[in-house]
C-alpha cells in the first residue's frame, strides 16, 4: 500500500488532535444510498410489508440492486487485493444499513458460495476515520470455504451481508499513555486498524508492537511505513519457525522475550489477539505479573456446532423467543412441524416453499433449506418454516 492510501485518514482538526477521543465514525453514503433512506423508512411500514407479502420486500429490492435491503447490511466488493501469499483483503462499500464501528471490532460475514450460504466472523483491518471502502483481510485456512472463496472467488462487484461492527475488543477513552500490541498470524488484523486509528487521530503516547508469524506478516509494509514515520511506535516481528538462541524450539511468547522488547510492559494497557497458545502464555504473563487488569484479548465467538449431517433425530435445542419456549429439536425435520409440535401455531399455507406464508425470523443457528440444499448460518435472516431444518440449535423470533 502506498503513503498515500496509508496516511488518507489522518485527522487535520487540532482538538480531535490533541483529544485523541475515540469516535465511531460513520460511512460516508454515495448519493444513491442517500436518496434511498427515505425510502427504505416508507418499505418499513406495516402497509408496504402486507402489500409485498407473502415475500418480503427485500426480494423485490434485490432486483433492482442486490446491495439494496430494508433492514439487513450488505457490502459490494470494490476491490480484491492480495496482501501476502496466503491472505486477501476485501474493501467492501457497504449500504445505507451500516452504523460505522470502532477500530478493533469484527463483523460476521455472509458469503453465498455454490449456492450454500456461509458466516464467518472477521475482523475489519481499516480505520473508522480512514472514511473510504471497509477492509477486512482474511488468511487462507486449509479447506476454509469462506478464506478459500475471499483468495481464489471473490471478484469485483459480488454482494456479502455483514453484521453490524461486534466486539469489546477496542481501545479505551481517554487514550492511555502507553500502549502494546501483541499479535500472531492474523490476529495483527484488529492491531491494524488500532494503529491506523492512532495516527488518525495523532495519538502522542508510546505504541509498542509485537508480532509472531511464521512466514510472511499480514499488513507487515503497511506497519513498517508507520513506524517509520513515527518514531514513538516500535515494531518488532518474530519467527517463530525459527529456534531460539540455545537453539530450543520454536519461539513463543516468554517474560524474557517481553521484557527484552517492552520492559515497561506492566506499566502499558496490552492487547493480545491470535492463536490460543498466543493469548494463554499472555494471559498467564500479566497474571503472574499482577497486572491482569491491563491486558485484553480478543476471542470471537464460535459458531453454532452442527448437526452430523443433518442426520434425522440427530439433537439440537429450539428456542422459540416470543412464545418463551424451548423444547428438544431434531434434524432432519422441518422447523414448521416442530413448532407445532411443541403447541405453536405459526402462520402456513402450501409446506412446499412456495407460497412464503411461514417465513419468519431467524435469531441464531444453522438451517438447511430441504427443498435447495442450502445451508446457512447468519443470524437475524428470514426463512420459511416449512422447508428449513436444523443443523444446530437454534432460536426464532416465533
Amino acid at each position: 500500500m502506498d503513503a498515500g492510501a496509508v496516511m488518507q485518514g489522518v485527522a487535520t482538526d487540532a482538538n480531535v488532535s490533541r483529544a485523541g477521543r475515540l469516535r465511531t465514525h460513520r460511512w460516508e453514503l454515495s448519493a444513491l444510498s442517500r436518496a434511498r433512506r427515505p425510502i427504505n423508512v416508507l418499505m418499513r411500514t406495516k402497509l408496504v410489508s402486507s402489500l409485498a407479502s407473502p415475500r418480503i420486500i427485500d426480494d423485490y429490492l434485490g432486483l433492482v440492486d442486490p446491495a439494496w435491503s430494508v433492514h439487513d447490511v450488505r457490502a459490494r466488493v470494490v476491490s480484491v487485493k492480495r496482501e501476502t501469499s496466503d491472505a486477501t483483503s476485501l474493501y467492501l462499500r457497504p449500504n445505507e444499513n451500516w452504523r460505522g464501528f470502532r477500530a478493533g471490532q469484527f463483523v460476521k460475514l455472509c458469503a453465498t458460495i455454490a449456492g450454500v450460504r456461509h458466516t464467518r466472523c472477521f475482523s475489519l483491518s481499516s480505520a473508522p476515520e480512514d472514511h473510504g471502502p471497509l477492509r477486512v483481510t482474511i488468511q487462507a485456512v486449509p479447506g476454509g470455504r469462506v478464506s478459500g472463496w475471499v483468495g481464489a472467488g471473490a471478484r469485483v462487484g459480488d454482494v456479502v451481508e455483514l453484521s453490524q461492527a461486534m466486539g469489546q475488543f477496542v481501545l479505551p477513552d481517554p487514550l492511555p499513555p502507553k500502549l502494546l500490541f501483541i499479535s500472531g498470524g492474523s490476529g495483527v488484523t484488529p492491531i491494524l486498524s488500532m494503529i491506523r486509528h492512532l495516527e488518525a487521530v495523532a495519538y502522542d503516547g508510546s505504541v509498542a508492537c509485537l508480532h509472531y508469524a511464521r512466514r510472511e506478516v499480514i499488513g507487515g509494509h503497511e506497519l513498517a511505513l508507520l513506524a517509520h514515520q513515527r518514531p514513538a511506535l516500535r515494531l518488532a516481528v518474530v519467527r517463530t519457525g525459527h529456534s531460539d538462541e540455545n537453539g530450543n524450539g520454536r519461539l513463543r511468547l516468554s517474560l524474557a522475550q517481553l521484557e527484552a522488547f517492552a520492559p515497561e510492559w506492566a506499566d502499558c494497557d496490552a492487547f493480545v489477539c491470535g492463536p490460543s497458545g498466543l493469548i494463554a502464555a499472555a494471559t498467564s504473563i500479566w497474571q503472574k505479573g499482577d497486572a491482569a487488569d491491563r491486558l485484553r484479548v480478543e476471542h470471537f465467538a464460535p459458531m453454532a456446532t452442527s448437526i452430523a449431517n443433518g442426520s434425522s433425530g440427530a439433537a439440537c435445542r429450539l428456542v422459540f423467543a416470543k412464545s418463551r419456549l424451548e423444547t428438544d429439536g431434531r434434524g432432519g425435520v422441518s422447523l414448521l412441524d416442530q413448532a407445532e409440535a411443541a403447541g405453536l401455531h405459526p402462520s402456513a399455507g402450501c409446506r412446499m416453499g412456495i407460497c412464503r406464508t411461514c417465513t419468519c425470523r431467524k435469531v441464531s443457528g444453522t438451517v438447511r433449506n430441504q427443498r435447495t440444499g442450502e445451508v446457512s448460518s447468519q443470524d437475524n435472516e428470514r426463512i420459511q418454516l416449512c422447508v428449513n431444518s436444523p443443523l444446530s440449535d437454534v432460536t426464532l423470533d416465533l
